[in-house]
């Protein structure tokens, strides 16, 4: 449509443009929704992101849109602090190549969605695990000498995770759910 240079292309482009801004509108709200009602559920005081600001750089990546974490992370901010819960953003650096079990760190431990610890055998979906070292890294890094303020733990889809990396299960296995939940303990 763009080669034909007509008026009419030109205004049928911008109309799928809009459209799709519309979605990843509607898309961001329901998420966003979704992560404060549980952050609410469970009474966090805390939702935890990566901070991808600088992604385009380290990426190398030339995009010339806002990308679309921004405008999930402004969304999430806005709607947690009406029920005073705030939303932090730590350093993603191996996040995804971190074992969240013993902590070993290797490019070969994540293979496109799934997750393999080579040191220790621990296995689940990358982006479960990734999520919880975003968690851990959040407690680890706002813990205090003094034993004040330091949040008790990571609440997770499947249980909690406290600073030391120690996993809670939920107290019943029919509240797993879901392909990022917690894989069964063997």
């Amino acid at each position: 449509m763009q080669e034909h240079g007509t008026r009419w292309s030109h205004e049928n482009i911008q109309s799928v443009g809009r459209k799709e801004e519309g979605r990843f509108k509607i898309t961001h709200h329901r998420i966003s929704n979704e992560l404060v009602a549980e952050a609410r559920e469970y009474g966090c005081s805390v939702i935890a992101f990566e901070d991808l600001t600088d992604i385009r750089k380290r990426t190398g990546a030339s995009w010339g849109y806002k990308w679309a974490f921004n405008r999930l992370c402004e969304c999430v901010e806005y709607k947690a602090a009406e029920y005073g819960i705030d939303v932090e953003q730590v350093e993603p650096e191996n996040t995804s190549r971190r074992s969240s079990h013993c902590g070993f760190t290797h490019p070969d431990n994540r293979e496109d969605g799934e997750f393999g610890c080579l040191k220790c055998g621990y296995e689940n979906h990358a982006d479960y695990n990734a999520a919880k070292n975003i968690g851990l890294r959040y407690l680890r890094w706002n813990q205090t000498g003094d034993g004040g303020g330091a949040p008790a733990g990571v609440r997770l889809n499947s249980g909690t995770l406290n600073a030391n990396g120690k996993y809670e299960p939920p107290a019943e296995d029919s509240a797993r759910a879901g392909v990022h939940a917690e894989s069964q303990r063997l």
